[in-house]
């Protein structure tokens, strides 16, 4: 009996984490679709799902024929509901701070739902554009379908105080353009009074997550989406180079959301994200928040401001507060930790053992950081099928269930050899020091993630001195006091965790198993008091045993159908200067249908087909293809003051989707070109290349007549340039391979199914 009533603290605490973790997880579950039935002023999924037919057939890339079909199919749409569309077609350019320029012809589409008394204007926004490979029935045709959707149901109740603005942008998948060609055409709006609800895709399932906030006093509208949010996903994607339409936006100095749903990410970019892949509970989910997100702003007064904020969702609410507070709260936890131990020493807590705990405990959350890379070296020993997938696996979870059972041995083993010298009130209170210093530090580097650490810090602790204060030395309460960090933890990184596992992948579940190792060891206070040693290494040998079976018999069963195909990579690659022709891959010889053409030893293209630079690819030799190859006509020059000003037309072969140019920087300065009339900065914007073909732009959607295109220049002699495009599809005649059912190409933008035909010229 008193055995059992020794661990009714541990049993107990344990039971309100469970708990906890169910109340904080629910929200990631998508909800059920509504039916075609539901009434008019809400959103149905059924009735958006129905309009993807005339959306998302088949592939779709900006200039095609069949974009050109989609885009009369939408403004066919908007007119039913009312409005007047109005197709905006331009050239548009970008230069990207990363990377090499990107211009080309877009057309987007744009419409209006009037405001009573309009204070701004609200701009719902998705990209109707495919990527060349795949008919993008999730990215982006599932969110172009929830907007008409969702303009359906605004129209069906009152008219909104400010205007709603319904914009499908093309080009976003070569780069942004239909979001900068919008900017660039939009004069008269005020961006200070314009608030962008974006919608996106990173895969074809999943919860609807407000991800990127731009401007402030925007937390509202957060609040009334509904939709899975935290700041520390805006700061994490402020340091990545990943962006979207709303980067264009957000620069032009308007204000608004990201939403995006991101599950089932093997499926992103390829073939297989088509009609029977979309989940319709994300498009419930996605459909809602846009809905209720769109009515908060459409009543609000646009002109007004607001301040930086701290934001996350708890238990189906949104909690906030001015980000201003990161830092001193930050701070009063680290004084708290101080305080603690300085007070409790007389009431059971020792420096010295808090001191090693914590000094310890950053082997664990090394050991974390192993587990994950190692586990993706040894799943792509055997597996380099994956490595092709990026990590986009399909059955992510049980690779991820491995880890965490290795680091969850870890953690055990941790714990127990800390406890041999040590109290648990001791190392809960090391524990709890590295959240308030993580805390501070993100409160000063990332400050939108600070909250993670900020608040199990205060709690744990609050519940540390409450414990010393009013509880005896020796009893079990004591030893489980860290739990009172656990159950904020656990309501704050569990939720992080599972969302950052489908975003990243399995190539980089570093970051989550670094998080989980802080969660567990928070929670480890619930084994307390500890099984006999012989039962807890059996325990620990056990789980071992487990963790590694999981992620073996996963990768030796986890096999490919024609639901879920495998990756495979092939491009076909002819120098026109030359003819010679070539097979590349990013794959190697294991791969079915192409291994066998990929005869060669691994090579660099950077300098012969630099669009194909920066890696080895595998290759092989290939029959040429009498394929059209790239022309320039029209070729003058001029100089004045050894500045060399180049014009000339570039025409694609008809099948081709998209240009890239690159001029020769070894033997010529580029001060600036213009491609359309749109304006192209110069210098060297080709990072990590060898050779000398180091600035570079590319033309989404070349026109029949050609693009021209103007180059300004310091050197000597003719300006060498190096014309490349790229066309959806294999030539026929030449032995390309078929793919089986179960096969299918890489996701778009790699080397997957795509002819790249390469010609130099001498201006």
């Amino acid at each position: 009996m008193t055995t059992i009533r020794r661990r009714i603290p541990a049993l107990s605490a344990l039971l309100l984490l469970i708990l906890t973790g169910i109340a904080a997880t629910l929200p990631l579950r998508t909800p059920g679709p509504r039916s075609a039935s539901a009434p008019a002023t809400e959103f149905s999924a059924a009735r958006a799902v129905a309009l993807l037919d005339g959306i998302a057939k088949a592939p779709h890339p900006t200039g095609s024929a069949a974009q050109t079909e989609v885009r009369e199919y939408l403004v066919g749409e908007l007119k039913k509901l009312g409005a007047e569309p109005e197709v905006m077609t331009r050239v548009a350019a970008r230069d990207p701070e990363d990377g090499p320029g990107i211009a080309g012809t877009v057309s987007d589409i744009h419409a209006r739902i009037p405001g009573r008394n309009s204070t701004g204007r609200v701009l719902l926004v998705a990209h109707y554009d495919s990527v060349p490979i795949g008919p993008g029935a999730s990215d982006d045709g599932a969110n172009v379908a929830a907007i008409l959707e969702v303009a359906r149901a605004l129209k069906a109740g009152p008219q909104p105080r400010n205007d709603i603005d319904l914009l499908f942008t093309d080009g976003e998948e070569p780069g942004l353009l239909g979001a900068q060609a919008f900017v660039d055409a939009d004069r008269t709006a005020d961006p200070r009074q314009t608030v962008v609800v974006n919608l996106e895709a990173r895969g074809v399932s999943g919860p609807a997550v407000m991800f990127q906030t731009a401007g402030t006093g925007l937390t509202p509208a957060v609040r009334a989406s509904g939709a899975v949010t935290t700041s520390f996903a805006d700061a994490i994607y402020a340091l990545l180079p990943n962006d979207t339409d709303l980067t264009v936006f957000d620069k032009a100095g308007m204000r608004g959301l990201n939403f995006a749903f991101m599950g089932g990410s093997a499926h992103y970019h390829s073939a297989h994200d088509d009609l029977a892949h979309v989940s319709r509970g994300s498009v419930q989910d996605m459909g809602d928040a846009a809905l209720a997100a769109a009515r908060r702003l459409a009543g609000a007064d646009l002109g007004a401001g607001g301040s930086d904020a701290t934001y996350f969702s708890l238990f189906g609410t949104v909690v906030s507060y001015p980000a201003q507070l990161d830092l001193p709260l930050a701070c009063l936890a680290l004084l708290g930790v101080s305080l603690l131990l300085w007070l409790g020493r007389r009431r059971g807590l020792s420096l010295g053992g808090a001191g090693r705990a914590a000094a310890t405990f950053p082997l664990t959350l090394l050991g974390g950081a192993v587990i994950g890379l190692a586990g993706w070296w040894a799943l792509t020993l055997f597996r380099p099928d994956f490595a092709l997938a990026a990590g986009s696996v399909y059955h992510l979870g049980r690779y991820a269930l491995g880890e965490a059972l290795l680091l969850l041995v870890l953690l055990v083993a941790w714990y127990r050899w800390a406890r041999r010298t040590v109290s648990p009130l001791d190392i809960a209170v090391g524990v709890l020091g590295w959240f308030a210093l993580l805390a501070l530090v993100c409160a000063v580097l990332l400050p939108g993630g600070a909250y993670l650490f900020t608040w199990p810090a205060l709690i744990g602790l609050a519940a540390v001195a409450v414990t010393v204060r009013w509880t005896p030395t020796g009893s079990p309460w004591r030893a489980v006091a860290g739990a009172g960090a656990a159950v904020p933890a656990v309501a704050l990184l569990l939720p992080i965790v599972l969302l950052l596992l489908p975003t990243l992948g399995l190539s980089l579940t570093v970051a989550p198993l670094v998080l989980a190792a802080l969660l567990g060891a928070v929670v480890l206070s619930v084994l307390e008091p500890l099984p006999p040693r012989r039962a807890v290494t059996a325990g620990m040998l056990a789980v071992s045993v487990a963790g590694v079976a999981t992620l073996g018999v996963g990768a030796a069963v986890d096999g490919y159908t024609a639901d879920e195909p495998r990756p495979v990579s092939l491009g076909y690659t002819l120098e026109a200067d030359t003819g010679k022709a070539s097979w590349v891959s990013l794959g190697g010889t294991d791969q079915p249908a192409v291994g066998s053409l990929l005869t060669g030893e691994p090579t660099r293209y950077d300098d012969r087909i630099p669009p194909l630079g920066g890696v080895a690819l595998h290759n092989g030799k290939a029959k040429a293809a009498a394929l059209d190859a790239p022309r320039a006509e029209d070729i003058s020059a001029t100089e004045d003051n050894g500045v060399r000003t180049v014009r000339v037309r570039i025409q694609a072969p008809a099948d081709a989707h998209s240009l890239a140019v690159y001029a020769d920087t070894g033997s010529h300065q580029i001060l600036d070109a213009t491609v359309g009339g749109a304006r192209l900065t110069g210098g060297r914007n080709v990072p990590h290349a060898e050779g000398d073909w180091r600035w570079s732009f590319s033309y989404a959607a070349p026109p029949a007549d050609g693009i021209e295109l103007v180059i300004r220049a310091r050197g000597k002699g003719p300006l060498p340039i190096r014309v490349v495009s790229t066309a959806t599809g294999l030539p026929s005649g030449v032995g390309a391979p078929t793919l089986a059912a179960e096969q299918s190409w890489a996701g778009w933008p790699s080397v997957a199914g795509q002819t790249f035909v390469v010609r130099t010229f001498r201006l």
